[in-house]
């Protein structure tokens, strides 16, 4: 849908920049008028990003290669805050980019899910190409509330898991395999397996990441592969922000825990296993805590900062590189960084 089939509403500019505070947060962009309330929390810039231009023109600002300049994915978000047009009487000649196509222009409209409907229903009775479905599923979408899975509350709850059940669930579990590992190998070794497992988990998550989770064009054609695809990951890409959403569903977590520890009893002794298993799981806790906070937290430190515009560079720009959230030192080793190293 266009914005000029969408019923419009004037704004003088003076009403437009009176909406420049969290409680109510507008801007202007070629004369058209959105309202980010519901969305600057969820910038993956930061809120003070947006905040500083609250009530402003921001056409320039989204262009401005020294700041930031915004890819059309951006511009297709920003059109689902649109609210209406500047008044006659106050708008101004829309300067276009040096192709001389407006970005709003560029937006390709395509039929797929509706992010206000259950997502999985939609799913499962699609008949999507594998084409159509990588493409668009990486397509960031945003909701100012958690997208809804199952029309059905009971399995809906299963979907959604808070940042701060990961740690609640995995910690008991990281004890007690140190306590029993003790029981097979001294304090000395059962340390070393653990300081194995916690180094390890990095290889691991960057493999995991880039080989499961991101199989994307392998996937057989059908619309069971897909719905698996999109549980696994693809619903992350697609509605990156989505708090409840962040961090892995223990059921799912402990599935792939499971094979992980059928592989890892072949090649461990019992207590290092125990050891090495402890390790993996403090590194996997530490990761999801990790990657919740580079979609929504916020720091002054220059090296926690590069690292959450290097994984928001994953999910905005370039899907297909980038795979390490914690670190890129594995990006780095397999040539899997991004082309142009700025975001």
């Amino acid at each position: 849908m266009q914005l000029d089939d969408i019923k419009q509403r004037e704004y003088s500019r003076e009403e437009v920049a009176k909406h420049d505070n969290a409680s109510s947060l507008w801007v202007v962009r070629g004369n058209q008028v959105f309202d980010l309330t519901t969305f600057h929390t969820d910038h993956p810039g930061g809120s003070e990003i947006i905040m500083q231009f609250g009530g402003q023109d921001i056409t320039d600002v989204l262009r401005d290669s020294d700041m930031h300049a915004h890819s059309i994915e951006a511009y297709r978000v920003l059109k689902d805050f649109y609210i209406g047009e500047i008044a006659a009487g106050d708008r101004r000649p829309l300067t276009k980019p040096l192709d001389g196509k407006d970005e709003m222009e560029c937006i390709e409209e395509v039929e797929f899910l509706d992010i206000h409907k259950p997502l999985m229903a939609q799913m499962w009775w699609s008949s999507f190409s594998n084409d159509l479905y990588i493409r668009e599923v990486h397509r960031p979408r945003h909701l100012p509330r958690p997208a809804v899975f199952f029309g059905n509350a009971f399995l809906e709850k299963f979907t959604r898991t808070p940042w701060w059940v990961i740690p609640i669930y995995w910690t008991p579990i990281m004890l007690g395999l140190l306590y029993l590992g003790a029981e097979y190998e001294s304090a000395q070794v059962m340390a070393i397996g653990f300081v194995f497992g916690l180094l390890s988990w990095t290889l691991m998550e960057y493999s995991i990441h880039r080989f499961v989770f991101h199989y994307d064009e392998n996937i057989p054609e059908g619309t069971i592969y897909q719905c698996a695809h999109f549980l696994l990951h693809g619903v992350h890409h697609f509605m990156p922000m989505d708090p409840m959403r962040l961090v892995m569903p223990p059921a799912l977590s402990t599935f792939l825990a499971l094979h992980i520890l059928a592989i890892l009893s072949c090649v461990f002794s019992m207590g290092m296993l125990h050891a090495v298993c402890a390790g993996l799981i403090v590194g996997y806790v530490l990761y999801d805590e990790c990657h919740y906070w580079l979609h929504h937290g916020t720091s002054q430190n220059l090296y926690l900062n590069q690292l959450k515009s290097y994984h928001l560079r994953h999910h905005y720009k370039d899907f297909k590189a980038g795979f390490g959230i914690t670190s890129d030192f594995w990006d780095k080793v397999f040539g899997t960084q991004f082309v142009n190293a700025e975001y």
